[in-house]
Formats: C-alpha cells, sequence, structure tokens
C-alpha cells in the first residue's frame, strides 16, 4: 500500500481485525486507493438517489423488498440495544429500506445512511455494505478501518444475501453513530444479521424457484426440512439451476457437480422415483449416497403436477373418520414414564386431539412427536416440523400459509404453498409455539377453526386436514397473562397436555447413551464404566441434545472404541463430583424409601398415592423412574 495511507491507521486496522478480517480491510484500502482513487482525507458528499429513482428501484426489487420489509424490523428489534438501526440494499449497495430510531434519523442521515444512498466501495470507501458485497460473506467495519476518516464515527455489520445463483442480491446491514461500542460488542450482532440474511435467502429461494423440484440435504437425517438444511433446485433435464449457500459448499465438496446424475450416480426420474416410491410422495428424510463416497439425507419439495405425474394421484384430504385400530409400535426408549406419555399421545393422535407437549430444551419433544405421528398415521403421511423460535417475525406467516401467485411485485407465477398444505393428509408439529407473533396465532386459529387455510394476497380458501401437535417450554398461561399468547388459540391447541421429562429425571439413561453411540458412529463404541458414572449422574441442562453433542465428541478420540473420562470435553462439568456427593445419596435413598412406603400404604394405588403427596399422576410416575422404583 503506498505511503499517502497514515501508517497510524494501517496499524490501528491491523490491531482491530484479525485474520480474514484483516485480510479483507487491508485488500479493501487498496482497491479504494489504488483502484478508485480515493484519499482517506476525501470529504464527499453523500450519493443519494431522488425519491422517484429509489421507489424504481424498489419496485425492480419486488421479492427482495417484500420479504425483506418486516423482516428488517424485527431484526430491528432483536438487536436490543440502542443506538443502532438496520439497513436493506441492493446488489450494488443502494440503501431500499431502513428503520431507526426517530431521535437518531438526523445522525444517520448527516453519516449518509437514508433509503436512496449510494453505499459501494467505489462511491465511500471500505465499509460494512459495499466491502460485504465484494467479500461475499459477512463482515464488520469499525471505526478507524473505514478507509475515509469522515466514516470514522461508524460501526457497520453487514451480511450478504444470495439469490439462487450464488451471486450477492442484496445485504442487511447493521450500523451504529457511537463511539463506546468497541468490536467485541458488534460479535452477538454479527451472529444475528448473519442468521436473518440466511433466512431472507432461504424465503427468496422458495418463491424464485416455486416451480422448480427442490431437493432438501443436510448430513443428519433430523435437520432435513428443516432451517438448517440445504437447497438445491432441480430442472426437468436434472441441471443444478439453483443453491442456497449451504448447498454450493456441499456441490464444491462433491467436484462442483451441476447435475443430478454427476452427483448422486442416477438421472433425475430415478431420483424422484426414489422418493415416491418411499412414500407416496410425501417426501420424507432418506439416504443418498454421493457420487465419490459419502452419504446425505434428503428430502424433495415438487409441484403438484409433477407430484400427481410420479405418484399418479394428488394427496387427498384425509378422512375425518378414525382409521382402523392397529397395533401401536412402541419406541426404544425404556423409561417407563415416556413410554406412558407416548401410549397416551398415541392414542390421543388417532382420535384427531390435538396435543400441548411442555418440556425442557433438548428433551426430545419433536422426537416424540415424530413417532406419535409415525405410529398413527404411518411413515407415508407427511410430518412438518416448524420451530416457529427460528422464524423471523417477517417471514413466519409466509412459511406457514404461503402466498399466492402474483401476490406481491416480484412474486412467484406459482405462488408458495405454505407448510400448513404441504403437512394436509399428515401431521403439523409446531415446536416453541409461544414465540408465534400475535398476527401469526389469529391466522392459525382462523385455520383451525374453519379447517382451511388462505394464502398471503389471496381471497380463496384452500381445504386442509391434518392433525396438530405443539410444543412449548414456556409457560403458556403466564404468557397468556402476559398478553403475549392468544387464549383462544390456547385453549384450541391443548386438547391434551403431555410433559416429556428431562434428561435428568428418565431411568434408562444407560440405554440411550448405548442407542445414541451405535447411531453416532459406524464403529463400535462403548464408555468405560467411571464415564458411565459421571454421565449418569450429570444434570443434563441441555437434556439429549447436550448429551449427543458430549457423545459426538468423545467419540472422536476413542480409538481403541473405549470412551474414557479424559476424552469428555474440555467445559463438561459433573455436579455429582463435589463433596455433597455422599450427602445427596443419602437424601436420595431416604426419599427411595419413604415413596415405597407411601406406596405401600395406599397398595400401590397411583391415584391415591399421587392424590396424598399432592402433586399430578405424571410428576409421580417420573419421580417413581428417577429413584428407580418399578410399578408392581
Amino acid at each position: 500500500m503506498s505511503g499517502n495511507l497514515p501508517g497510524g491507521r494501517i496499524e490501528a486496522a491491523l490491531q482491530l481485525s484479525g485474520g480474514a478480517q484483516n485480510r479483507a480491510v487491508l485488500e479493501s484500502w487498496q482497491r479504494c486507493e489504488e483502484r478508485f482513487g480515493l484519499a482517506h482525507d476525501t470529504l464527499r458528499r453523500p450519493e443519494v438517489m431522488p425519491e422517484s429513482q429509489t421507489r424504481q428501484l424498489r419496485d425492480r426489487n419486488g421479492r427482495l423488498y417484500h420479504h425483506a420489509h418486516d423482516l428488517v424490523r424485527t431484526l430491528y428489534r432483536k438487536i436490543d440495544a440502542s443506538g443502532y438501526a438496520v439497513f436493506l440494499t441492493d446488489n450494488s449497495g443502494v440503501i431500499l429500506d431502513s428503520v431507526a430510531a426517530h431521535s437518531l434519523l438526523p445522525s444517520f442521515r448527516t453519516n449518509g445512511l437514508l433509503p436512496g444512498a449510494v453505499w459501494s466501495e467505489e462511491r465511500e470507501g471500505t465499509n460494512g455494505i459495499g466491502t460485504c458485497i465484494v467479500e461475499g460473506r459477512p463482515i464488520t467495519i469499525h471505526k478507524d478501518e473505514h478507509f475515509l476518516s469522515q466514516h470514522s464515527v461508524l460501526t457497520c455489520t453487514a451480511a450478504p444475501v444470495f439469490d439462487p445463483d450464488g451471486k450477492v442480491c442484496s445485504v442487511l446491514d447493521v450500523s451504529a453513530v457511537r463511539d463506546d461500542i468497541k468490536r467485541t460488542d458488534c460479535l452477538r450482532v454479527r451472529g444475528m444479521v448473519a442468521d436473518y440474511a440466511d433466512a431472507l435467502e432461504r424465503i427468496l429461494f422458495f418463491d424464485e424457484r416455486a416451480g422448480d423440484v427442490i431437493l432438501h440435504l443436510h448430513p443428519e437425517a433430523r435437520h432435513v426440512g428443516s432451517t438448517r438444511d440445504a437447497m438445491i433446485s432441480i430442472a426437468p433435464d436434472g441441471k443444478i439451476n439453483g443453491a442456497t449457500s449451504t448447498a454450493r459448499r456441499i456441490l464444491a465438496a462433491a467436484n462442483n457437480s451441476t447435475d443430478i446424475a454427476d452427483m448422486f450416480e442416477m438421472d433425475v426420474d430415478a431420483l424422484l422415483s426414489k422418493f415416491t416410491a418411499q412414500d407416496g410422495g410425501n417426501s420424507s428424510a432418506m439416504a443418498l449416497n454421493i457420487a465419490g463416497g459419502g452419504v446425505l439425507f434428503g428430502s424433495v419439495t415438487m409441484p403438484e403436477r409433477m407430484r400427481r405425474h410420479y405418484v399418479g394421484r394428488s394427496t387427498p384430504i384425509a378422512s375425518r373418520t378414525p382409521a382402523p385400530a392397529r397395533k401401536i409400535a412402541q419406541i426404544a426408549d425404556r423409561d417407563p414414564a415416556l413410554r406412558r406419555i407416548y401410549d397416551i399421545g398415541t392414542r390421543l393422535h388417532a382420535r384427531d386431539i390435538n396435543i400441548l407437549m411442555s418440556g425442557e430444551t433438548g428433551s426430545g419433544k419433536e422426537y416424540l412427536a415424530r413417532h406419535i405421528h409415525e405410529a398413527t398415521l404411518g411413515k407415508s403421511r407427511n410430518f412438518v416440523a416448524i420451530n416457529c423460535a427460528a422464524l423471523p417475525e417477517g417471514l413466519i406467516e409466509n412459511e406457514l400459509f404461503g402466498h399466492a401467485g402474483g401476490a406481491f411485485t416480484g412474486a412467484a407465477r406459482d405462488g408458495f404453498g405454505g407448510r400448513i398444505r404441504e403437512a394436509n393428509g399428515g401431521t403439523l408439529f409446531l415446536d416453541e409455539i409461544g414465540d408465534m407473533p400475535l398476527a401469526a396465532q389469529g391466522r392459525l386459529l382462523r385455520v383451525l377453526e374453519s379447517r382451511k387455510v388462505e394464502p398471503l394476497g389471496s381471497t380463496k380458501s384452500v381445504p386442509v386436514d391434518f392433525r396438530l401437535i405443539c410444543a412449548s417450554n414456556v409457560d403458556l398461561g403466564q404468557a397468556v397473562a402476559d398478553g403475549k399468547f392468544r387464549e383462544d388459540l390456547l385453549y384450541r391447541i391443548k386438547g391434551a397436555r403431555l410433559a416429556v421429562p428431562p434428561l435428568r429425571e428418565r431411568s434408562d439413561i444407560v440405554d440411550v447413551i448405548g442407542r445414541l453411540l451405535a447411531a453416532l458412529s459406524n464403529d463400535y463404541v462403548e464408555c468405560s464404566d467411571e464415564v458411565i458414572r459421571l454421565l449418569t449422574r450429570h444434570q443434563w441442562p441441555g437434556n439429549v441434545r447436550e448429551l449427543i453433542n458430549v457423545l459426538q465428541y468423545a467419540s472422536v478420540f476413542a480409538e481403541n472404541g473405549v470412551i474414557e473420562g479424559d476424552h469428555l470435553p474440555d467445559d463438561f462439568r459433573i455436579e455429582t463430583i463435589k463433596p455433597a456427593t455422599s450427602a445427596r445419596d443419602a437424601i436420595e435413598r431416604a426419599e427411595e424409601g419413604a415413596l415405597r412406603q407411601l406406596l405401600d400404604d395406599h397398595h400401590w394405588h397411583i391415584s391415591n398415592t399421587a392424590k396424598a403427596l399432592g402433586i399430578g399422576r405424571n410428576t409421580l410416575y417420573r419421580r417413581m423412574a428417577r429413584l428407580g422404583i418399578e410399578r408392581r
């Protein structure tokens, strides 16, 4: 870099940035000087397009602006810090939309952050928006890292949004004009901006490729169909004509395949026939062998006209008449309380009674719901799981209810059916329903009452018939009292309530460990007696999800097939290795003895024993399981 850039500012950038960030900033500075002919002390007024021209840009980016409008405002509320503003740009760095506190608007406008302003690198030097477009990845430009000195009051964190062709089509940016912001303060903001940019990319992908077959892929079957999966759009001739950012990384690992036949060693017709033969067109996750080695799990979403071609008919609305009684398949779990919940759930679900599950995060609510669905409706019917907490407020209604073709400028011609229609004939599982926005709650209530869904932008209702399981890790009764959840919706979804026990209260944890190890590794792996003792006495605040992470980590280092204590993660903490261990054991033994005596006094009548203790039957069953007491 030539000498007219003050050494102090270069050193500041080196100190404030690290690794790739350091490289990105310095390479941007080089572009500013050598390619754009800028100088650090250049003073220039912001370039702002006329309002009419800005409106034309919004119209040309109609799909983007429509989907991002609510998302930008939701992100602004989630930032939860004063002094920030959120901006949406097109692919050239022109701001299309923004939201900020009214009192701060003059400050942002003075610094050129307003709709119609151009924030390309060529115009404004190194900055969050322009440099993000060039780098194609999330980035923070903090104070003196800006090339132009006049922008050194800004801290800008931006993330790119990609189109199906892998090109940057937009940028989400969070900026602040504050002196007290440190670079470390931007880490949380950067993660949130990147998550929202990814969510926007996914919804745009669905819209732009609504007429294509979309292949969902993930290394783990449970994440297929979730917001974590990768999506590839496939043309009728089998050519890959679009992919999300995550999918492009998978394609790169598969030698940058451009055709389904090259990637999976089968043509598109064979691929779709494989899915429809398995589940009648209601695509659930199945294993796919990758050419050259490796396995991914996948499912497909295809237009109804193609589904009819492969399945032979469209999916009918499920009969409201109860299905003939079938023998209920048992789950592998041996915990008595969990098996009892499963048995109750299958009986209720078979009779189309809505179920509300409560339980801690990671305790296996979706796992249980999926098994209840498969036991009652079978694997051939769709099980559609949606995490309401994972979807931005501005996207959840479109995700659930879909939209009509031409509902807004740039919308897909065929529209988007929505996940509720995808669940037709099967089960809709709404996880973390307590985080669903009130507006979406009202629309969902109307669907449940009328059994019809009306896509956004449409006046026509589409009949749907699905069975509903909801889950929450918060007290919905308290949410009603706080005005965050509709009371009428709560009564509608709470046909029956099932409390899923946390992992620490289950009696089958050793069996769970064995089954998880068998699923996580192709080789035989077991735990030493010491590790079993540590794992069974751990409190597991993260429940089964935490246990999976611990076992995945430890399995990597179990070279002789046995997990030892030093193979466990460094941050694994075990509360039972404390001086109070013996005292706690004594208390548990006393509690077990007292409970056995009370059960004897009531001749092992569960309801009478629970009533004597002032607790519910489910709570008593869990307590018995925790203490190793089997029902006589």
